[in-house]
């Protein structure tokens, strides 16, 4: 039976892999529970996984906010209703969470929103406490639409389209609403060569301004799917100083500093190749 499976498996990620999606062996809980100084899941939260989807461990409490993409799996995991673009205090007391997780969520939401939920994480972080990002690495992907790495573009875009530029795929990334294969036929879109003649004007970050300068105001809250900002290390870390943290440092996947974030079934498992992983502690 487990030799069938494995076979199942290896099946199924050969066709999920082009998306970024990768079928894995969940291990037993006991196992990964062991790692925790406490016996039972806490009723106030100790541990958080913001924009969580899907997740579930038995002593993490989930924070989003109700989607259909999610409909079905959120039920009974949806602890903590939340709008990240509300600017509301997180519903948790000052210094009282130990660690604090979020993956591939920043880059659908705006600076401004981003800088309030990190000033939000500090307030109520435990002193000590472990706040680990990860989110799609922007350098990495420039690096690549640079060279035209077209191996590097393997997957669909957001919206499943495989057959697309190589402009327009970096540009999905980032700014997806602007792509010419959005759904949304009434928005401002931008050619490939638009693309490159600004990516060839203007510094790096300049340009990756420019065009998310361009989305629509509010656009996304129809297309929660949709990447409306950029991020590499460098960036993340301005804004985890503009929060207050000061020991911050770049990781790898896999490879937190906080032993429970290193279970790759759990963590750090939504497309690691073009991921960027940033941790911090108060």
């Amino acid at each position: 039976m487990n030799s069938l499976l494995r076979v199942g498996r290896k099946f199924a990620n050969k066709i999920l892999a082009p998306l970024g999606i990768e079928v894995v062996r969940v291990k037993n809980e006991t196992q990964d529970i062991s790692l925790y100084e406490e016996s039972a899941r806490s009723e106030t939260p100790l541990y958080i996984n913001i924009g969580a989807g899907n997740f579930y461990h038995p002593y993490w409490h989930n924070v989003d906010t109700p989607n259909e993409y999610y409909a079905n799996s959120q039920v009974g995991r949806l602890h903590v209703q939340y709008d990240l673009t509300s600017h509301q205090p997180l519903p948790f007391a000052d210094n009282s969470i130990k660690v604090a997780y979020t993956s591939h969520v920043i880059e659908h939401i705006s600076n401004v929103d981003v800088e309030y939920l990190f000033r939000e994480i500090y307030r109520c972080m435990q002193p000590g406490g472990y706040f680990r990002i990860t989110c799609p690495d922007i350098d990495l992907e420039y690096d690549a639409f640079c060279r035209n790495d077209e191996a590097f573009w393997k997957w669909p875009n957001a919206y499943g389209v495989f057959n697309t530029s190589i402009e327009q795929k970096f540009l999905d990334h980032f700014a997806t609403a602007l792509t010419e294969t959005h759904p949304d036929k009434n928005g401002n879109k931008i050619s490939n060569s638009e693309i490159r003649e600004v990516l060839g004007r203007l510094p790096k970050e300049q340009a990756l301004d420019y065009f998310i300068s361009q989305l629509p105001s509010g656009f996304q809250k129809n297309y929660v799917g949709d990447h409306i900002n950029w991020f590499n290390c460098d960036k993340i870390s301005t804004m985890l100083r503009a929060a207050n943290f000061t020991a911050m440092y770049e990781s790898r996947f896999g490879q937190s500093h906080c032993a429970i974030l290193r279970d790759k079934h759990l963590f750090d498992s939504t497309c690691p190749e073009l991921s960027l992983y940033v941790e911090c502690r108060k």
